[in-house]
């Protein structure tokens, strides 16, 4: 089910995918998706949290050791060049949806982003700060960096927005 409404909503977006056009494609009855998870809104929720599980696993390396601001920059727009339908499937939906999905797109990647940056700052690889508050405004920045490039329509600058994004994540870090 989860990967029928993935695939549906990335090709047509939230608002003109239905629960029935969902439940055909994962040949089920439309009574089995809403046991599983109440209502439309509700399987975009797991579809949007497994994205972003995937996106963390794919832009954060597990041993901190391993992090740098270029390589969570890059990997970020890496990932979300790989998925273009679904990440602006979702990124619309969030938004029109409102503040639950809006604040979830966020929370699964921040929560990740700061327990690598509270390991860092307890090895001196980071200044010391509020870790929570530095992972969301990294999440904003590369986000940000990365709708900004889209938006220009030029994706020649695809590495001078990569550069930037990582030049301001790098002032953030210092110790």
């Amino acid at each position: 089910m989860l990967r029928s409404a993935r695939e549906l909503f990335a090709e047509r977006g939230y608002e003109r995918t239905s629960t029935q056009q969902i439940a055909v494609a994962a040949q089920v009855s439309e009574g089995i998706l809403f046991h599983h998870f109440g209502s439309k809104r509700g399987l975009f929720e797991c579809v949007l949290e497994e994205f972003l599980r995937a996106s963390a696993a794919a832009t954060l390396p597990d041993d901190p050791a391993e992090l740098s601001e270029e390589g969570v920059v890059r990997a970020a727009f890496d990932f979300a060049d790989a998925n273009p339908a679904l990440y602006s499937a979702l990124a619309d939906a969030a938004t029109k949806l409102g503040e639950p999905e809006g604040r979830r797109r966020s929370d699964v990647v921040v929560s990740a982003i700061e327990a690598r940056l509270e390991v860092a700052m307890r090895r001196g690889a980071v200044r010391r700060g509020n870790a929570r508050i530095m992972a969301e405004l990294q999440f904003a920045l590369v986000d940000a960096a990365y709708e900004a490039w889209h938006a220009s329509g030029h994706p020649e600058h695809r590495e001078a927005y990569i550069e930037e994004a990582v030049q301001c994540m790098q002032s953030m870090l210092a110790p």
